[in-house]
């Protein structure tokens, strides 16, 4: 598709000077809804200009500029290229060029407006997403930050996920996906006090949804002690949060989206910290993640497997030529080679790894391997995004840049919108959009007892005894019933109980009580299982 035929207007600030941008839609998607693949062309006097993602009116919320142009005198025009799958974003309808004194951000502020076609536009509005997520990666809790010895590693990455909490509460994200390595891990002694600083920043944020972590190979850092480490992760993380699936003593798991019955795979490394080094995944894992992938593909649901490294050489992560990273896991090893079989037989599915760190900008983030492959994304780093320097990674970390992305699932489309947390503001070019097949389910509503007659003051005790709860279990903060009570107090801490209905008051203490004894039925278990 060629949208030669740019609309041209007079800006807000130049009104005398005519300007004119162009997208030309290119690649084998250029006829498709959401796909931003192109190139993006300014003609207008000299000058340095910002284009962005607009509504009708005016920029959109949240996001950074698709880039800054500069226009020379010679040429009068520059542009700027929208990578492969890159995404066209929800309630975006233009694209606007501003002048880079402008202070405004309308559409009357704009030198020149280039209107997405509605065949061209996503076709589906930020609400009509069925369900969100964050998928986060690398956070790297670090003792070093704390502990006895100076900060050299990893140093903001206490605060770093904070603030990726806080973005997940503001996005009103329904839970959140790690790829692996929540803790470094530097000294094993210190690997329970790591997961509990984890856990007390997750205990402590407004974020109250469920969070689903993933294995790296920092969680097994020390070679001689991978089984100890692989049960820390276990009850550390709570897996899925099923006592059922804890007790089996596997860290792999799987868990299904309550709204649409999409299919969540979270694959664990076993073997060591050394991924190069090591066949990571057991015969076991492999054999349940392909009856998993037979019960459920292509079945109108969408399949996700979360995953924390990289393959050497191939799909998402690094380069592909020259290899920055050294500690990706080896193809040649019988369990890779079986995993890169599966990610090329199921080409609809959806791969997310971790690991190497690499910043959005390095481009590294999106591949299918031109079609041969499934979906892949790979997630930058919440602890520190590194770049290159001289051909090898940089850990020159910054206390302003932490990356993940927000996802958004709607019924035929899902996108990935790279972001950094500590500003949080979306990168419109790290965003990506993929084909999805899903819809929603529809749930009756539950209730509570309406039975017990419950005093104001009854509820304002109920509510007080949840804070309670919460603090002494914080370590427990990764589990669902933990989250689902704080979830609970944070709806009705501030609420005027006195102008409640019985019924109402009721309903809510049965909330209250319910969620109490399944946050201490869960600790009870693991209380036991801990003895063990």
């Amino acid at each position: 598709m060629d949208n030669a035929e740019g609309k041209i207007t007079t800006g807000g600030l130049l009104p005398s000077v005519e300007a004119k941008l162009v997208y030309k839609f290119i690649g084998n998607d250029a006829d498709k809804a959401g796909y931003a693949e192109g190139i993006i062309t300014l003609m207008a006097p000299a000058g340095t200009y910002y284009l962005y993602w607009s509504d009708d009116e005016r920029a959109l919320d949240g996001y950074y500029e698709i880039a800054k142009l500069e226009v020379g005198i010679d040429k009068l025009e520059a542009t700027f290229k929208f990578g492969y799958h890159t995404a066209i974003p929800a309630n975006a309808t233009r694209v606007i060029a501003v002048p880079g004194k402008c202070k405004g951000l309308n559409v009357c502020d704009a030198i020149a407006v280039f209107d997405i076609s509605e065949e061209k536009q996503l076709g589906y509005k930020s609400d009509d997403a069925i369900y969100t997520f964050n998928s986060y990666s690398d956070i790297h809790i670090d003792e070093e930050r704390w502990g006895e010895t100076p900060a050299h590693w990893f140093e903001y990455s206490e605060s770093h996920w904070a603030e990726a909490l806080a973005y997940s509460a503001k996005m009103k994200a329904d839970f959140i996906v790690t790829s692996g390595d929540q803790v470094t891990n530097a000294k094993y002694e210190n690997l329970d006090k790591e997961w509990k600083v984890y856990h007390y920043i997750l205990a402590q944020s407004d974020y109250v949804n469920p969070i689903y972590e993933t294995c790296g190979n920092h969680e097994i850092r020390k070679d001689e002690a991978v089984q100890e480490q692989l049960a820390t992760f276990i009850i550390n993380s709570g897996l899925d949060s099923n006592i059922e699936t804890i007790q089996k003593n596997k860290p792999y798991y799987s868990f299904i989206e309550p709204c649409t019955g999409d299919l969540f795979i979270v694959m664990a490394l076993e073997r060591g910290y050394r991924p190069a080094a090591y066949d990571e995944f057991t015969r076991e894992q492999m054999d349940w993640v392909e009856d998993l992938l037979r019960e459920n593909y292509g079945r109108g649901r969408n399949i996700f497997i979360i995953q924390h490294a990289l393959i050497s050489g191939y799909g998402p992560g690094d380069d592909y030529e020259t290899p920055y990273y050294r500690g990706s896991i080896a193809v040649a090893s019988e369990s890779v080679a079986r995993f890169k079989g599966i990610l090329e037989n199921y080409k609809d599915i959806i791969w997310i790894s971790g690991h190497s760190h690499e910043a959005f900008s390095l481009e590294y983030n999106y591949t299918n391997c031109n079609g041969s492959a499934c979906n892949m994304i790979h997630n930058s780093s919440i602890g520190g995004p590194t770049h290159v320097t001289d051909g090898v990674i940089d850990y020159a970390f910054e206390e302003k840049l932490s990356q993940g992305y927000f996802v958004q699932t709607f019924e035929k489309s899902i996108i990935f919108s790279g972001a950094n947390v500590c500003e949080q503001k979306i990168y419109p070019a790290h965003s990506y959009i993929i084909d999805g097949n899903t819809k929603k389910i529809e749930k009756k509503n539950e209730q509570g007892r309406t039975d017990l007659k419950v005093t104001a003051g009854n509820v304002r005790s109920a509510i007080s005894n949840v804070y309670s709860v919460l603090g002494i279990y914080y370590e427990y903060s990764s589990y669902n019933q933990y989250q689902h009570l704080k979830k609970i107090y944070y709806k009705y801490k501030d609420k005027d109980i006195d102008r409640m209905t019985a019924e109402e008051r009721s309903i809510v203490y049965d909330h209250i009580s319910n969620g109490i004894e399944k946050l201490h039925s869960i600790v009870s278990s693991m209380a036991e299982k801990v003895k063990q």
